[in-house]
């Protein structure tokens, strides 16, 4: 009896068992084939737009008559004007040192200083007696020392001098009296006079050589 029961016991979990197998075998079958069963990858969903007709383009502009008038310019109505030219400036033409005569010669026992006519300005002689002024024998300004001195573009101006004609007829202690407004031309009036105006020297009555004393002016202007 008990051997009978012990079978019947083993007969069901057997059959228990084998219900189980295939349940879950159709369970897996049918996870498989089902389409709802299957994982759908994460993505943008779609989104119907609807699409219109596009707008028709504006119809051409009627062609413009020959006798209608031409719309109106949006620039400037007037022309430009021309340019105005540059303005050449003339080379300078250094006035000649004017011949200013004296009032008349001193006479006299001692040291006098006696006014005679000196080429460029008033000088004044020491000596006893009338005294012959000197004469200048060589030296210029000319119009290419204005463009050598470079000055600023349209300077122009009249410097004052004076310096000492020695008795060897040379030129020494220039100094400017008067300034032309431009330092580059009263600085090159100086130094061109010392360097370049040689003079017979004054005399004194007796025909010694004396110093001489001039005071002058210099015009510089573009040319």
């Amino acid at each position: 009896m008990a051997a009978e029961l012990l079978n019947d016991r083993n007969r069901a979990f057997g059959l228990v068992g084998a219900i189980g197998v295939h349940v879950l075998a159709i369970a897996l079958l049918l996870s498989v084939r089902s389409p709802a069963a299957l994982p759908i990858a994460p993505g943008h969903a779609l989104v119907a737009v609807p699409l219109r007709e596009p707008p028709p383009p504006p119809p051409p502009p009627p062609p413009a008559r020959a006798d209608e008038p031409a719309p109106p310019s949006r620039g400037v109505n007037e022309a430009p004007s021309p340019p105005t030219p540059p303005i050449v400036l003339a080379p300078p033409v250094p006035a000649e040192p004017s011949v200013d005569p004296g009032s008349g010669a001193r006479s006299g026992s001692g040291v006098s200083a006696g006014a005679g006519s000196g080429q460029g300005g008033s000088g004044s002689g020491e000596g006893g007696g009338a005294a012959t002024p000197p004469v200048r024998i060589a030296g210029a300004l000319t119009n290419a020392d204005y463009r050598r001195t470079r000055p600023p573009e349209g300077a122009a101006g009249t410097v004052v001098v004076s310096y000492r004609i020695r008795t060897d007829g040379r030129v020494d202690r220039c100094t400017v009296l008067q300034s032309s407004s431009y330092a580059v031309l009263d600085d090159a009036t100086c130094r061109l006079i010392e360097q370049r105006f040689r003079f017979e020297p004054a005399r004194d009555a007796g025909g010694r050589a004396i110093d001489w004393q001039v005071r002058t002016d210099y015009t510089w202007r573009p040319r």
